[in-house]
């Protein structure tokens, strides 16, 4: 696989061939350094979202890609299993993009602790608040 990444690399990225042969580089690659390496590198929002659902991702490449995009990569990310609460803590703690804090309020491993602060963030949408409510098991919270 790192001999696909670094072959594809050099070729302009807008290459449709290029692409394709990143995304079956970030699907079927099982090494976190390729998976890394090709987050880092200048590749499509295609390519970082099948990285983010990728299980060999480490959980430096994922905050890397929240950094990068908080608005579509925090859904991949935070939909993830295999993910511990503290992790999704951290990465809930870090975002300021209104779509990103409502799409972490889904997180399948968010804290009740987590999903407490989203709703509360001053720029959580209004979806947000309802969705912590129902998955508190409370009534909504009041919006000021």
């Amino acid at each position: 696989m790192t001999a696909i990444a670094q072959h594809a690399a050099p070729r302009p990225v807008e290459d449709p061939h290029v692409v394709q042969t990143l995304l079956q580089t970030a699907e079927f690659s099982d090494d976190p350094e390729v998976l890394d390496g090709l987050a880092r590198s200048e590749v499509t929002g295609e390519v970082l979202r099948k990285i983010a659902h990728i299980p060999a991702t480490s959980t430096d490449t994922l905050e890397h890609l929240i950094e990068l995009d908080q608005r579509w990569l925090t859904y991949p990310v935070t939909r993830r299993r295999d993910l511990s609460p503290e992790f999704i803590d951290q990465i809930a703690r870090r975002l300021t993009d209104r779509n990103a804090i409502f799409h972490a309020s889904s997180a399948p491993n968010a804290a009740p602790e987590t999903l407490r602060y989203l709703a509360a963030h001053p720029s959580a949408p209004k979806a947000t608040l309802e969705t912590v409510a129902q998955r508190l098991g409370m009534t909504p919270l009041s919006v000021a």
